[in-house]
């Protein structure tokens, strides 16, 4: 529910409020609570606290208190480093949204089925001397050999924004709220160092300068996020990414096979398929989406024929490993004539 009426709710992460008093030595101690705490008691931000310990209990040394309550029974808990270990693997959990807005860009961008894969409520970052957990993360899956962002124009501490992965760039929803929460989110973005991240605003608020000046981009919305304006968002940062891959590779590539669809390839040099598109293949062709050996086509030319069952010219093509039919034959100088439900048989093309 909302704590005040009529206004949604904020992200839960986002309302946790993270005082850090620094001790000696790099020492320090956070106190966590969330605003609800103030009204009422709630067990509402169990599942957030427990990805935050995940975040804690990644430094060499470490201790917790913590006051639980246990279906109204206060218990305490104690942890420190000796305690627990942080998994390799990402938790598995069921994504949740605070808003509808949330979840509806979440299943819009999903069902773009882009290179990009979108993360909710990624690692903390630190803001001064508090932390903020932003709604989502657009991950870039592919190595990234060199730094790119605008983050890296300013050199500084290493990049939040590059990951074992690839490159990671942050996504924070801000929704018409309080002033002082809007604020207080403003306080955070200015505070952040060597991140990028993109900011979608309910324009209502009339900050999206305000943003603009704390090295975010800001994307405006009424009512939905404006997805066109995500997607052009995320395009200039591809063409950085695939430009930094397609520099690391070398001007002339010589596959072993003698036939590989360039997926197969981006794979092996996790990289983006688009990063070849200025790569020149000196012993393939480019047929379609797949590099053949011109000795490759020439047996092909030999073996097939017109009014050759296409099933039977599909079997030839998959004895070199070729599974795009409708390029190959097209590269050769085929069409494929449908005879009804039966199938089809090669025909010359006009």
């Amino acid at each position: 529910g909302s704590n005040f009426p009529g206004r949604p709710c904020p992200s839960e992460s986002d309302a946790i409020r993270s005082a850090v008093r620094t001790l000696a030595l790099n020492r320090h101690v956070i106190e966590v609570t969330g605003p609800t705490r103030l009204f009422r008691r709630t067990r509402r931000y169990g599942t957030r606290f427990a990805r935050l310990l995940r975040t804690i209990a990644t430094a060499k040394e470490w201790h917790l208190d913590a006051t639980i309550d246990d279906r109204g029974a206060e218990r305490e808990l104690a942890l420190d480093q000796g305690d627990l270990s942080v998994p390799n693997a990402e938790p598995v959990v069921e994504v949740s949204y605070d808003s509808g807005v949330e979840a509806d860009f979440a299943a819009r961008f999903e069902a773009l089925d882009l290179e990009w894969e979108l993360r909710r409520e990624p690692e903390p970052l630190e803001t001064g001397s508090r932390v903020m957990i932003p709604d989502f993360a657009f991950d870039w899956p592919h190595a990234v050999p060199e730094a790119v962002g605008e983050a890296e124009a300013d050199p500084g501490p290493a990049s939040d924004n590059h990951t074992d992965q690839g490159f990671r760039l942050f996504f924070e929803i801000i929704g018409f709220w309080t002033p002082e929460y809007v604020t207080k989110k403003l306080g955070q973005l200015g505070q952040l160092e060597n991140v990028d991240m993109i900011v979608a605003v309910d324009e209502s608020l009339g900050v999206g300068e305000d943003i603009e000046a704390r090295d975010a981009r800001a994307i405006p919305y009424s009512g939905t996020v404006d997805l066109k304006a995500v997607r052009d968002a995320l395009r200039g940062y591809e063409a950085d990414l695939i430009a930094a891959s397609a520099d690391a590779l070398s001007a002339e590539l010589v596959p072993e096979a003698d036939a590989v669809g360039l997926d197969t390839l981006a794979r092996k040099h996790g990289v983006s398929e688009r990063a070849f598109d200025d790569v020149q293949f000196s012993e393939h062709e480019r047929v379609g989406r797949t590099l053949v050996r011109p000795a490759v086509l020439d047996g092909l030319a030999e073996t097939l024929a017109p009014g050759m069952d296409l099933a039977d010219a599909e079997a030839h093509l998959e004895e070199y490993g070729l599974d795009n039919a409708s390029a190959i034959l097209s590269a050769l100088g085929y069409r494929v004539e449908w005879e009804g439900l039966s199938g089809g048989v090669l025909r010359e093309k006009d």
